[in-house]
């Protein structure tokens, strides 16, 4: 992201390959990237089975998008997401309690990421 799009400040995922990919879980959750600060999971349900399954360091239970908006101080005005797998309801309640002002697709840097592949 930082060769890319130098000035984004943050990335959100919500679809369950790429929370898979990037946390060892496919919870109904997000993971929330700040460029400055933690990466955090928040988990919808099965949190515990999240603990059981992930090694990610940064996990957190939330009933609604609004738990996880308490956390977050200076929301940026440009918030990065999954464009081609993010159906417009949950875009919607999303912003309904991360009030950013408009979103750029991150999916082209996750296809890049994922592209390459471990002897794993």
């Amino acid at each position: 992201m930082d060769i890319s799009s130098p000035e984004w400040e943050m990335a959100v995922v919500f679809s369950k390959i790429n929370l898979y990919y990037f946390t060892g879980t496919m919870q109904d959750g997000m993971l929330i990237i700040p460029k400055h600060g933690e990466t955090t999971l928040w988990v919808r349900r099965s949190y515990e089975r999240a603990l059981d399954e992930s090694l990610f360091p940064n996990i957190e239970s939330m009933n609604s998008f609004r738990d996880a908006a308490k956390s977050i101080s200076g929301l940026p005005d440009t918030v990065y997401l999954e464009t081609e797998v993010v159906p417009l309801a949950l875009y919607q309640r999303f912003r309904k309690h991360f009030p950013f002002q408009s979103f750029k697709p991150i999916d082209p840097q996750f296809c890049a990421v994922r592209a390459i592949k471990s002897e794993y």
